[in-house]
């Protein structure tokens, strides 16, 4: 049994113990965070209104494990699991990529197009990319799966 229990506050990483209820730097309250939604905070991000929105370990209540598990192996490749949860940008960055590789791989086997100098380089960049964005999406399931994949949620005004 541990005798000091730490916890971390999600918004500024201040480390307090257990059992206080607001963080004394951010002022933010775990008991409103808790109850918070992303369904509030995709509407925040779309209006720009960015410091209502708090990132958070594990599904809120509005958002479906089992539907985000299956997004993320089935369609993870593409983005898709970034799209359900409102991180777009970082969906749109996974589906750009996507294509991109898709595209490298429909001209080098398909239709059997070598690049040379300076295309090769550029290939070869392209090409790094899209093996980054596979290792992200291999991350992204695993921590979905172990329930660490980070989801916006917006605390109520």
């Amino acid at each position: 049994m541990r005798i000091f229990e730490n916890k971390h506050c999600p918004r500024c990483n201040c480390k307090m113990p257990k059992e206080i209820m607001v963080c004394p730097k951010c002022r933010l309250n775990f008991i409103k965070f808790d109850q918070a939604t992303n369904s509030e905070a995709k509407l925040a991000l779309k209006q720009g209104d960015k410091d209502r929105v708090v990132y958070r370990s594990g599904c809120p209540s509005d958002v479906a494990r089992w539907k985000l598990m299956l997004l993320t192996i089935f369609l993870g490749f593409m983005g898709a699991h970034n799209y359900y949860v409102g991180r777009t940008k970082r969906g749109i960055f996974f589906t750009i990529f996507f294509i991109i590789g898709i595209i490298n791989a429909i001209i080098t086997g398909v239709l059997d197009i070598r690049p040379s100098g300076e295309l090769w380089e550029i290939f070869t960049f392209l090409v790094l990319i899209w093996g980054i964005v596979i290792f992200m999406w291999i991350i992204d399931m695993a921590k979905v799966a172990i329930n660490r994949f980070k989801i916006p949620v917006s605390l109520p005004r």
